[in-house]
């Protein structure tokens, strides 16, 4: 979005899932899978909140002005004085997939008709 936009305003909201849904116990077929199951889950869980952890890091880092939300969940990032672009640019350039995090931008009538 241009720097000078002066009809609008961009309403950018990042958000960073911790884990995808645990598989229902009725596909599970005995207790050795439920326990090799939950220690993978473990795993995989410290791996996934260690990558959100720097994502939240760089996205700081470049910028101060962000409200930042825990939910039961997730983590979400908001913020109206930082372009969608520049953030997605850097999480890209370090590395990070664009299936890692949601990204939902709105935009907002300053003034008048767009």
């Amino acid at each position: 979005m241009d720097e000078d936009q002066i009809t609008c305003i961009q309403n950018v909201r990042i958000i960073f899932k911790f884990f995808q849904p645990f598989p229902e116990a009725s596909k599970l077929e005995d207790i050795e899978t439920v326990v090799e199951s939950l220690r993978n889950l473990g795993h995989l869980l410290e791996q996934r909140f260690s990558r959100i952890a720097s994502m939240v890091e760089i996205l700081k880092s470049a910028h101060n002005d962000w409200k930042i939300t825990s939910k039961k969940d997730r983590i979400i990032m908001e913020t109206e004085t930082f372009d969608f672009n520049y953030a997605v640019k850097m999480l890209t350039e370090n590395g990070f997939k664009d299936e890692e995090y949601i990204l939902k931008v709105e935009y907002e009538r300053k003034w008048g008709m767009l």
